[in-house]
């Protein structure tokens, strides 16, 4: 490992062969090929329990906290992401994403993405079998369309 300047003349440290000449990091060993959105298919005020237990390695709450729940090795294949929500109080699925998870879920795709450049950003039903849509919404419609809020703000 060494420690070189980059522009903004922070010191960082880096793995040669996990550097290209662009700067950016990249994991060349890894086989992740899909970055999975979900839902937990909770009713609105539920509280999830055994966080531990789920099968995610990142949950995204209502209040657009990212909570990483395990590693991303790259024998995993996939990177799962799960929005909390998914269900009305009655127990229909909806899609109950807040603006919040929105803002949080673009963000962590984007960086994912970049970390991850080969994998395929895809909603759950469309890699698993559900008997109903997961996550909800049409992701790769909501990717295309989706405008951060500091770029509104602008």
């Amino acid at each position: 490992m060494n420690i070189r300047k980059t522009h903004c003349n922070c010191r960082v440290k880096q793995r040669h062969s996990a550097f290209k000449a662009t700067g950016k990091q990249t994991f060349p060993n890894s086989i992740i090929s899909y970055i999975v959105v979900h839902t937990t298919g909770t009713k609105p005020g539920m509280l999830l329990t055994d966080v531990d237990a789920l099968p995610y390695h990142y949950l995204v709450t209502k209040g657009g906290r990212l909570i990483s729940l395990k590693p991303v090795q790259a024998k995993d294949g996939t990177i799962e992401i799960a929005l909390v929500g998914g269900m009305d109080k009655a127990g229909n699925r909806v899609d109950s994403r807040s603006e919040l998870q929105n803002e949080t879920l673009f963000s962590t795709l984007i960086l994912l993405s970049e970390r991850y450049p080969q994998a395929k950003i895809v909603g759950a039903d469309k890699v698993y079998v559900y008997p109903y849509a997961n996550p909800g919404f049409d992701l790769s419609q909501w990717i295309a369309s989706y405008i951060p809020a500091v770029l509104n703000a602008a």
